[in-house]
């Protein structure tokens, strides 16, 4: 294992670490919205009085002064954007996991190929240098998509557009979307990217190490 390797699974680690607690926290917070019980509870235990909440905001105290930075909103209002506010999580997890698989390739390249990559993604310097045909290792479909859809969640609103479709094509990368597809991702999709980055930049070290020693 390189230390390229240890280094990927410790950010990967962190990464998920942070999904974990995240989502758990915002459905945590959520379920108190749906459930007055919870909510008076809380105020209880917060400021010794049973109180229901029909709106929510955001503040700090600041120099004894209460200064709210975000306005109040009905709880309904709040309960809709539910989903959204998941897959907001959803998207920047896979965001930093692929991002993390992305610099593994890179500090290969840089540290033990001499090569410092420039030009975004390191896909193909890294296929080119090292000849280790990525789309072929365990998995590579499956991550090469997730590169293409990452730079349209980035990039392009989500929206799947020709080019993505062609980059796809071009590789024979097998897929269900159609031109202007909205690229939506759930809870499943997350604790399968964080599989199977793991084992395809296993079987991708499997191959540096082999090359390093020779």
């Amino acid at each position: 294992m390189t230390q390229e390797l240890k280094e990927l699974k410790n950010e990967i680690d962190s990464t998920f670490f942070r999904y974990a607690h995240l989502t758990g926290s915002l459905e945590l917070y959520m379920l108190v919205l749906e459930n007055p019980n919870l909510q008076k509870n809380i105020s209880k235990v917060i400021s010794g009085a049973e109180t229901e909440w029909k709106e929510i905001h955001r503040f700090m105290i600041i120099d004894n002064q209460k200064v709210t930075w975000y306005p109040e909103l009905p709880l309904r209002e709040i309960l809709g954007q539910k989903n959204a506010l998941l897959g907001y999580l959803y998207g920047v997890t896979l965001g930093h996991m692929i991002g993390d698989i992305d610099f593994y390739l890179t500090s290969v390249l840089k540290n033990h190929f001499g090569h410092l990559e420039t030009s975004g993604s390191s896909w193909e310097s890294f296929t080119t240098k090292t000849k280790i045909d990525l789309l072929n290792r365990k998995h590579g479909s499956f991550v090469y998509t997730l590169l293409q859809e990452r730079h349209k969640i980035e990039h392009n609103k989500a929206q799947i557009d020709r080019g993505f479709l062609e980059r796809l094509a071009k590789r024979n990368v097998k897929h269900t979307y159609k031109e202007g597809d909205s690229i939506q991702k759930s809870h499943i999709d997350v604790l399968l990217a964080n599989q199977v980055i793991r084992e395809f930049a296993e079987d991708v070290d499997s191959e540096i190490s082999k090359l390093i020693k020779t």
